[in-house]
Formats: structure tokens, C-alpha cells, sequence
């Protein structure tokens, strides 16, 4: 494999490890969606009084009414989320074609799709098999349907108002789990995929933009104690530009994310004939860094371990990373960033 495709290797992990902030970040949207749920419910509930020995007809309109709290309140998430994978659709194109040319030294990829294709990623496109619009309906409606059960469940053994909202929210202080930590994990995974599905098909329709330099594509995974069995089945696997298996029978299937909260990716296969001693202004310092590569089928760890401690401290904070280097916590412990969240505006900025 080329040099240029070791070279897109090395990019897409650095880029991985800001994304991973990035995604940090949206996660905060999570927990404040679910706190605003509770906060919603506690004041419900406060307005109508204990909830015991309710009629019928009263029970089912506090349940409609908190129906259309939940499902607000995802409306609200969806419309942010949104407007997130929108700017990160137009700054991953713009991060696919300035972190290649800038390190070779040479506009190679010179195309760029308009932001009109870019947009329809997110409002048209289809994540995991359903629009995100779907996908947060469906959220809303199961978590909508959590909460109410919990309400009856909780009347039913005449629980006070308190208990009900434990049932619902969960106690840190005495360890208790609620329903809503179900909704937690679901919208985390949706936002992850959500987000890993744009930015994949951001950077594939700059390359796609370019055919004179586009030969085929492979499969980078994220190899660790995490990684599912497909995509290590995946792993290195290559296709033709119109993606026809080579050398294999693995169907390309849309590509990645192949599951939710996949962390591979699909990169760029370019000519063979493209070296370092090919392209007249390649950096002396990314000649050093592909040096001691002989494929673009890269692990996360070998990457790190290559690019030394003050690269570690940075990128994954200087606690976390000396931990890592001891032994005391995994690779896909460290790849989890929710402690250094990231906004957009800093990525953006990470690339100026």
C-alpha cells in the first residue's frame, strides 16, 4: 500500500482522538436531556400531589402530559444534534482535503462536495437503517413509555412521590440505578453513531470528489479489547473504488460504522506510485513519521507508542496517559474522553 495511505492512517487516528472529545461533548447533551426529564417529572408530580389512589381518567392525563414533556424534550436534543452534525459534516470535509494537501506539501485533493450534499448527510441520510428523526422518535416514545411504567408501578405499591422519581432518576448516594440510565446508553450510542455516520461520509464524498487520485478503499478498526467481531473480521480489508471486495469475499455494505458505537473507519486507497521520493515537497517530518510503517492497517496503540509521552500527555491528558503507560487502565478505557469534552468551535480552532 502507498505511502499516501499510511500517511490518511496516521491523519484519521490523530483525528479520532479530537473527534472522541468531540463526542464527549455531545454526550453532555445527553445528561442534560435526561436531567431536564426528571426535572420535568419532580415538577409534575409536585403540582398534582402524592400519587396514590388515583382515578383512572387522572392517571392517564398526568401519563399523556409527561408524554409530551419527554417528547419535547428529545425535540429539543434532535434539533441541537442537528445543527452539531452539520457543522461537523463541513468541518471533517475541510479537515479530509487541508490534512493531506498540508502534509504533503501539495493540493492533491482539490475538490470539495458543496454543503448542500454535506447537509443532506445528516437531514437525508440514514443511520444504522433509519432516518435520525426516526431514531429519536423511537428513543422519545421508549423513554416516555420507562418513566410512565414506573409512575404505575410505583402508585400501585403506594410509593410517595420521592420513591417514584428513585424508580425514575436513580440515588448516586444510595446506589441505585434508575430507568433512565437505559435512555442514557441508547441516546449515547445513537449520538456516537450519529456522529462517527456524518463525519465517515463527510470525508468519503471529498475523496469521491476526486477520482483521478482514488484507486479503492480499506477498512481501518480500531483493534483492542473492545472491537467487535465484525470489524476485526473487517479489519484491512480492501475495496475497488466502486467497492468490489479485493483479495476477499467480505461484502463493503455501506461501509462504517458497520454497528453502533463502531469505531472504524473507511480511508482511502491511493496509488501505488505515490512515495515520499514521488512527491517533490513532502515534509522531511511526515517522511519520519510513516517511517517504520509497512501497511495503513494501524492500531491506536502503536500509533501512541510511536509518537511519545508529550504527544500522549496532550492528546489524552497527562493523568490518564501515564496511567495508561503503567499498566492501570485499558486502551478502550483511555479512548473514552467524557472527563476532556471538547466543543466544536475547539476542534475547529485545533485545525486553523
Amino acid at each position: 500500500m502507498g505511502d499516501l495511505s499510511i500517511l490518511i492512517s496516521l491523519l484519521s487516528i490523530e483525528r479520532q482522538l479530537h473527534l472522541n472529545r468531540v463526542f464527549a461533548r455531545e454526550f453532555d447533551l445527553v445528561a442534560q436531556l435526561l436531567s431536564n426529564v426528571v426535572d420535568d417529572v419532580n415538577r409534575k408530580l409536585d403540582r398534582e400531589g402524592q400519587l396514590t389512589d388515583f382515578r383512572r381518567d387522572r392517571l392517564q392525563r398526568i401519563v399523556n402530559e409527561i408524554q409530551e414533556l419527554v417528547s419535547g424534550r428529545y425535540a429539543e436534543l434532535g434539533e441541537q444534534l442537528r445543527d452539531d452534525l452539520k457543522d461537523l459534516a463541513g468541518q471533517e470535509a475541510k479537515w479530509a482535503m487541508t490534512s493531506l494537501n498540508g502534509s504533503v506539501g501539495v493540493d492533491l485533493l482539490k475538490a470539495a462536495p458543496p454543503t448542500a450534499v454535506l447537509n443532506a448527510l445528516v437531514d437525508a441520510g440514514s443511520f444504522q437503517g433509519a432516518l435520525l428523526s426516526d431514531w429519536l422518535d423511537k428513543q422519545s416514545g421508549d423513554t416516555a413509555f420507562r418513566v410512565t411504567k414506573q409512575m404505575r408501578l410505583g402508585i400501585a405499591q403506594s410509593e410517595t412521590n420521592a420513591e417514584i422519581v428513585r424508580r425514575i432518576a436513580g440515588s448516586k448516594r444510595l446506589g441505585i440505578s434508575g430507568i433512565l440510565e437505559i435512555s442514557r446508553r441508547d441516546a449515547e450510542a445513537l449520538v456516537i453513531t450519529a456522529a462517527q455516520t456524518v463525519t465517515q461520509r463527510a470525508s468519503m464524498r471529498v475523496y469521491e470528489a476526486n477520482p483521478d487520485l482514488l484507486v479503492g478503499w480499506f477498512q481501518l478498526s480500531t483493534l483492542d479489547g473492545r472491537t467487535s467481531d465484525i470489524c476485526m473480521a473487517y479489519s484491512g480489508k480492501e475495496w475497488d473504488k466502486d467497492f468490489k471486495p479485493v483479495g476477499h469475499k467480505l461484502p463493503f455494505n455501506n461501509g462504517c460504522p458497520r454497528h453502533f458505537r463502531c469505531r472504524s473507519r473507511i480511508l482511502p486507497k491511493f496509488p501505488e506510485q505515490y512515495s515520499g521520493t514521488d512527491i517533490p515537497r513532502f515534509k522531511p517530518s511526515v517522511r519520519a513519521s510513516i517511517d517504520g510503517y509497512v501497511d495503513a492497517n494501524i492500531t491506536f496503540e502503536r500509533f501512541l507508542e510511536k509518537k511519545g509521552v508529550a504527544f500522549q500527555d496532550e492528546m489524552l491528558g497527562p493523568g490518564r496517559a501515564t496511567m495508561w503507560r503503567d499498566g492501570k487502565i485499558s486502551l478502550s478505557q483511555l479512548l473514552d474522553q467524557r472527563g476532556r469534552p471538547m466543543t466544536l468551535d475547539q476542534l475547529r480552532k485545533k485545525y486553523e
